[in-house]
Order: structure tokens, then C-alpha cells, then sequence
């Protein structure tokens, strides 16, 4: 007796190590998340901003005025989404301030959660991590990369939409019939997500892309059925005042354009070779989406596809790049051990997808791109080093959107998204 009760002392001494450890790992990171909350150079939260310019336009416009004329204080800001979006902010007008930012801080942080599980789950059971230990360490990573933290502090929509469109990726593991309809609302309030729709088509999910698509009409036939003046005037005079939602050399617009803009600052960037890069950026990137979708690796897919849309934008502020999220979980899914496809650079895909994944998650947690950040005609003035800089984003995003490996199609199924269930299929 005394021989088995030996081993079974020690192995119950070496898990209360191992859980003891990985509770310090997880209270490490959160601790780490809460410094780099206080501690990086732009303002985290920014007493959601965003969100009061969103209650203020509908609360003016609930009381008899257009939607579209309304700026928040002396601010130039006002209400760029589309009518739709409107309607299904406008309870926001009938509580106060305090409770619309608590509601909205609540809700995106149980978005956040839920999309942490999802994504990091598959690979905690691939690679053997602990649950929920491995979960529960991720969530104050993700948490503190800046698109995630600018989301929740200006009261911006940026990880709602990415949650809509991740689920019908999980829709379309399932072989469900309502797949794309999380996109179409996406891109019923905000129109970017729009090229999700594109790629939906391109990659063969025609019924996807068409309840994708009857999804949005629907939602904006609404809009017009309930404001037909509002939602006439946003089609056709709103939508093309690019100058409303504000200047494109501005440090924190990480487009192809803002990036432009600041290199030609203090003249206007010629806009002709802004088109030219954009249509050329935007065709190589959604191509090679549709490439990594067919080799079965949805979430680089989409996560590719949301980094096309963010390049191109005339105006990607930095919360925008929320899809850096799900690239950078394929990152580590890979410089785990994941097998990528066969490619000339598969031999060393581990070490520079842990590369890769290392400087991104350092270059958003640290709010690089503020070091630097400059006023309209000074954005020359800390030379090329300040440039390149302010432009780490941008920079970043295009080195991803080129170098994100292509798991092979097992794995990723594996990986990405619960298995679909006996006689579905995953198109």
C-alpha cells in the first residue's frame, strides 16, 4: 500500500505544480495587460467617444432632425454608417450616457470572451494545452492588442461585426442553411464587410453569399420602409462625403491611402496612384484568400479578407483591425506545429509564423504607431525612422496579408472551427 500511495502523492504534487504554474502565467498576463492598459502612449479608452457621437445623432434625430447634419459638439464628427445601423442603436437615446457605455463595455467583453474560446479552443486541444487555463491566458493577450482596446473604449462595433462574420464560418463548418447571415447583417451596418460577400462567391458558397446578400437587401429595405428620406439621402449624397469621417494623414487612418498621405504630406496624395495600389492590393489579396479558403483554412481566409478591406478603405482607423486577431491565432496555431501546405517556405513556416506572431502581438500592444505621431505637415519631421513608425500598422498588416501560412486542409478543419457533422459538408 505504502509503494502505490508514493507515486500517487508525487503525481498529486506535480499537478498542483503544473496548476499553481499556470495560474501564475494567467495572473502574469493579466497583470501585463493592466500596466499596458495604463501605461501606452495613446489614451486606451477614450471616454467612448464614438459611442456618445452614435446616442447624440440618434437621440437629435429621434427629435425631428436629419440624421446626417448632426456633429457632436464642436467636433466635425457625426453619423457615418448607414440607416440601418441607426435604427438598431436609436434605444441608446432613451438611457443615460453612464448606462449605454456599461451596457456596451459588457457586451463586447462577452464578445470577446466567446470569440477567445472559439478561437483558441480547437488549438488547445490540438497542441495538448490546458483548458481553460490556455483560454484564460489568451484573453488578457487579446484584450490588450489596441484594435481590441480602441473597440471597447471609443464604443465602436468593430468586434461585433467580426463575431457575425466568424459565426457563419462556424455556419459553414455545420452545413447550415442560415450561413451568411451574420455577414449580410455586417454589412447592413457597416459597409466593408461587404467584401465578405465577394469572398463567400469567389470561394464557392453561393447559397451563403446569396443569404448574405437577401440578408443586407433586406436590412437596408427596412431602413428605407422606416426613413425613406434618411436612407435616401445616406445612398446617394452621404455615402460619397469621404471628408465627413475625417482626414486620411491622420496617425491612426493605417489604410493604403493614410499611408500615402503621410508620405506626400504637406501636399494632398495623388489619388489616381492610391486607386492603382488599392485595386492591385485588393485583387492579390483577396485571390490569395480564396486560394488559402480552398486548401480548407476558412479563418486565414476571412481573416485575409478583413486585412483586403482594411488596406484598401480610404479611411482604417486603427481599431479597424480587429482581423488581425484571427491571423495572428493562425500564426501560433502554426509556430505550434499545425502542418502548413506543401509550399517552398513550409520547411520554415514554424519559426517565422512565431516570428510573425511575436512582432505583431508586440507592435498592437504597444501602440507602436503613437511614438510618432504628427500633426498635418510635420510628418516629416522625425525623418524615414518616423514614418516607418507611424506607418507600423500598415507596414505589418501588408507583411501578414503576404507571409500568413496555409494550413493544410485536416488541420485546419480541426483548428478552426468544431467539425461538421456526419453527411454536411464544410462548402
Amino acid at each position: 500500500m505504502r509503494r502505490r500511495t508514493r507515486p500517487r502523492a508525487a503525481a498529486s504534487r506535480v499537478g498542483a505544480v503544473r496548476v499553481a504554474a499556470q495560474a501564475g502565467v494567467v495572473l502574469a498576463l493579466v497583470a501585463l495587460a493592466a500596466v499596458v492598459s495604463v501605461v501606452v502612449p495613446n489614451d486606451p479608452w477614450h471616454d467612448f467617444f464614438d459611442l456618445r457621437v452614435y446616442r447624440g445623432a440618434v437621440a437629435s434625430w429621434l427629435e425631428g432632425r436629419p440624421l446626417y447634419d448632426y456633429t457632436y459638439g464642436r467636433t466635425p464628427y457625426g453619423f457615418t454608417y448607414p440607416p440601418f445601423a441607426a435604427l438598431l442603436v436609436a434605444p441608446m437615446a432613451l438611457l443615460p450616457p453612464a448606462a449605454v457605455a456599461a451596457g456596451h463595455t459588457l457586451l463586447n467583453l462577452a464578445v470577446l470572451t466567446g470569440l477567445t474560446w472559439w478561437l483558441v479552443t480547437p488549438l488547445a486541444r490540438r497542441h495538448g494545452w490546458p483548458l481553460p487555463s490556455a483560454w484564460l491566458a489568451a484573453l488578457p493577450v487579446l484584450f490588450v492588442l489596441e484594435p481590441v482596446r480602441e473597440t471597447i473604449g471609443y464604443g465602436q462595433v468593430n468586434l461585433l461585426l467580426a463575431a457575425l462574420v466568424l459565426a457563419d464560418v462556424a455556419a459553414l463548418r455545420r452545413g447550415s442553411r442560415w450561413a451568411g447571415v451574420g455577414t449580410g447583417l455586417a454589412a447592413a451596418v457597416k459597409l466593408t464587410p461587404g467584401l465578405f460577400v465577394v469572398y463567400l462567391l469567389l470561394t464557392g458558397r453561393r447559397r451563403a453569399a446569396g443569404v448574405a446578400t437577401a440578408t443586407t437587401a433586406a436590412a437596408t429595405l427596412l431602413a428605407f420602409a422606416v426613413a425613406p428620406a434618411t436612407s435616401w439621402r445616406f445612398w446617394t449624397q452621404t455615402l460619397w462625403q469621404t471628408e465627413r469621417v475625417g482626414r486620411p494623414d491622420k496617425t491612426s487612418n493605417q489604410s493604403l491611402l493614410g499611408g500615402l498621405a503621410r508620405l506626400t504630406d504637406p501636399a494632398d496624395p495623388p489619388r489616381l496612384l492610391w486607386l492603382l495600389a488599392a485595386v492591385v492590393v485588393l485583387v492579390a489579396v483577396v485571390a490569395r484568400a480564396v486560394r488559402v479558403a480552398r486548401a480548407g483554412d476558412d479563418l486565414a481566409g476571412v481573416a485575409l479578407t478583413g486585412l483586403a478591406a482594411c488596406l484598401v478603405s480610404p479611411i482604417s482607423w486603427s481599431h479597424h483591425f480587429v482581423w488581425l486577431v484571427p491571423a495572428l491565432v493562425v500564426l501560433v496555431d502554426v509556430a505550434a506545429g499545425t502542418p502548413t501546405a506543401p509550399g517552398r517556405w513550409q520547411a520554415r513556416s514554424r519559426a517565422a509564423a512565431g516570428t510573425l506572431a511575436a512582432v505583431t502581438t508586440v507592435v498592437l500592444a504597444s501602440s507602436a504607431i503613437w511614438f510618432a505621431e504628427a500633426d498635418p505637415g510635420h510628418h516629416h519631421d522625425l525623418g524615414v525612422a518616423g514614418l516607418l513608425v507611424e506607418d507600423l500598422w500598415l507596414l505589418l498588416t501588408l507583411a501578414v496579408v503576404v507571409a500568413l501560412p496555409v494550413r493544410a486542409g485536416r488541420a485546419a478543419a480541426r483548428t478552426t472551427a468544431p467539425s461538421p457533422p456526419a453527411g454536411s459538408s464544410p462548402r
